[in-house]
């Protein structure tokens, strides 16, 4: 089937590898059971659609969702021949801004199009919108892949607590439900934890109760704040440390391991792949976890390639 290349497509279509024929994407959710992704794009586009290929269609996680719960199908708004029969079949004009649907192996609507939003955020809503109404069980990365992209894009306040241990004061502020990620380190010669909130979830009174309830205490000025040595102390224990991790994945399996929980769970199809391969220590930094996701990824990808 005749799809496209991430690493030479352009960048409207962010870093999906898409189908491009409209009979075999069909008929490869008719196989699989996936809805199918149906996304209509200007290639090459105006702004909007460089923005949307950059902002919503290339976090790994949110290509790794898209290609493993979905049968991605990308039809050119202006192109003739067979992607001109698509606009038409669906009533879609030409030279428009992006517009997602998605579908059934009939190519039946499954919820409403998604249409002038350009919020990654939006788009994370609707697949999960599409998932649920399918009955298909949600991956477990794709709650905190919204986590990281409200920290992504601002939409996140940010405290620091004095606590008596950093390492076990990490585990328990990143049990308090607006908590997106936790940071270890010190303020003069204090332990504290910096951690960064979903203020539509939290008000910053109920965290700080909640921080009082643990024993933690307000740190008023972040100045001067170091980050400790062994961030993420007990995931760098372990081989998840070699994983490129986005900031909410670092907190929940640091938060995770001394609790016992599966943490693989955690992890995207791509992830676990690769946590998997006898050829990760090898190809990677111990240090991954830390590092922007999006660089570490990558390069992770090429340098396990190399190795087979």
């Amino acid at each position: 089937m005749e799809k496209t290349n991430p690493q030479k497509q352009n960048i409207e279509l962010g870093k999906v590898s898409w189908h491009r024929n409209y009979k075999d994407a069909l008929q490869k959710s008719k196989e699989t059971g996936k809805p199918v992704l149906l996304f209509f794009q200007e290639i090459p586009g105006c702004a909007t659609c460089v923005n949307y290929g950059r902002n919503v269609l290339s976090h790994p996680l949110m290509v790794d969702l898209i290609e493993n719960e979905f049968i991605p199908l990308a039809i050119y708004n202006n192109r003739p021949g067979s992607d001109a029969e698509i606009l038409k079949l669906y009533n879609e004009p030409s030279w428009n801004n992006p517009v997602a649907r998605f579908v059934d192996e009939t190519g039946k609507d499954i919820i409403p199009k998604l249409e002038d939003n350009y919020e990654p955020v939006s788009m994370l809503f609707k697949i999960k919108e599409t998932l649920a109404n399918k009955n298909i069980k949600e991956p477990k990365y794709i709650n905190l892949l919204e986590k990281d992209i409200n920290l992504l894009f601002g939409y996140t306040k940010t405290k620091i607590y004095e606590t008596p241990c950093f390492w076990s004061g990490e585990t328990s502020l990143a049990q308090q439900k607006s908590v997106i990620s936790t940071e270890a380190g010190f303020v003069d010669s204090k332990e504290v934890v910096k951690i960064v909130y979903d203020p539509t979830i939290s008000t910053e009174k109920e965290l700080d109760e909640y921080a009082n309830q643990q024993g933690f205490y307000t740190i008023e000025s972040s100045t001067g704040f170091r980050t400790d040595k062994d961030p993420q102390y007990y995931l760098k224990q372990t081989a998840f440390r070699y994983l490129p991790l986005s900031p909410a994945q670092r907190t929940k399996i640091n938060q995770a391991i001394p609790y016992g929980e599966n943490v693989e769970q955690y992890l995207s199809p791509t992830q676990l792949g690769w946590f998997k391969n006898d050829k990760l220590k090898e190809s990677a930094a111990p240090d991954n976890y830390t590092k922007d996701i999006i660089t570490t990824w990558g390069k992770l990808n090429e340098s396990l390639q190399q190795k087979q």
